[in-house]
């Protein structure tokens, strides 16, 4: 097959991060504006030619906090940190009328059903977090099921998943084909991925900052004819998390550019698939900035798609390949 760029974005608005992340600063500096990220997004993605899925978490789809409190899952997650569940400690009964939009927003999900260019997939119903101690499969089981449920009354079919911070379980890939849902996004198969002490992941998170800017784990591509099926679910993984635009770091844009233009390329050359994600809050500050390194990554994928053959795919798309 020819060379592919597969993009997936995490659409969660204020329930990723309900333990940090709150009205009156997250939201006012990068959640207020996702609205508009997402119209953007759009327009840019119809002019290029771009495919992309789009994992919105579920509760997104309720019109207000009423909705959503009647609308619950009938097991919701026994995190044992309780902090991480919007349903302890009444959470969705102190949104405030006016803080609203910065968790609901079906009016939004209408326009991205409206455009050619994205496939809706799920983020589950409340940003659910399959590695926490506590909650158990049975309640993961129950929050896809509402997802599925909100989805299908904006009929919407779900056939992609992105777990919350990329927390993917077997199991819960076997829950996920039950339920019809085909393809997920699976993890970078980097060579510090993997660690399990302070040091270790401190070590860690440097590798991957620098990766960013110089080539120390590869290219990140991969053989959509080799791409592994878990529990009846196509694993369609990542290869760069597109990092968002920071003033200190400015200095450093070219070579962060560099980087994912030369990953592009390998892939449109070696007719492999090049998976690249992130949150539309995370353009929310910086708009301009994000979105002009944007178009410069599609000003390649364009380059690409003209002298190799290069072809933008949905998730959805992916596993229509592997016939799942």
């Amino acid at each position: 097959m020819e060379g592919s760029l597969v993009i997936s974005l995490d659409y969660e608005l204020l329930w990723g991060g309900i333990e940090k992340r709150f009205p009156d600063n997250y939201g006012q500096s990068n959640v207020r504006n996702v609205a508009e990220v997402l119209d953007r997004l759009s327009e840019m993605f119809e002019r290029y030619g771009v495919r992309a899925t789009i994992a919105t978490v579920g509760l997104i789809m309720k019109d207000n906090a009423e909705q959503a409190l009647k609308e619950q899952p009938l097991q919701k997650p026994s995190y044992k940190k309780e902090v991480l569940s919007p349903y302890n400690n009444d959470y969705i009964g102190r949104i405030k009328s006016e803080d609203e939009y910065l968790y609901f927003a079906p009016e939004t999900v209408k326009k991205i059903m409206a455009s050619k260019c994205f496939e809706i997939g799920t983020h589950t119903y409340c940003h659910y977090y399959c590695w926490e101690d506590g909650q158990t499969l049975e309640e993961f089981k129950a929050d896809l099921q509402c997802a599925i449920e909100a989805a299908r009354e904006m009929n919407i079919e779900l056939f992609s998943i992105v777990f919350p911070r990329n927390e993917v379980k077997d199991e819960y890939l076997a829950v996920c084909s039950s339920l019809g849902i085909k393809a997920y996004r699976g993890n970078p198969k980097r060579f510090f991925n993997k660690q399990n002490t302070k040091i270790g992941r401190i070590f860690q998170r440097v590798l991957r900052i620098v990766d960013n800017y110089i080539n120390i784990s590869g290219h990140n591509t991969y053989s959509i004819d080799s791409l592994e099926i878990k529990e009846g679910c196509v694993n369609v993984p990542a290869s760069r998390f597109l990092r968002p635009y920071s003033k200190r770091l400015a200095f450093l844009e070219p070579l962060r550019l560099r980087r994912i233009k030369k990953d592009i390329r390998y892939a449109a050359k070696h007719n492999q698939m090049y998976h690249l994600w992130w949150h539309p809050h995370n353009f929310g500050s910086n708009i301009q900035e994000n979105l002009a390194f944007l178009e410069r990554v599609l000003d390649e994928y364009k380059v690409c798609k003209d002298r190799y053959g290069m072809v933008s795919y949905s998730m959805k798309d992916i596993q229509d390949f592997k016939k799942i």
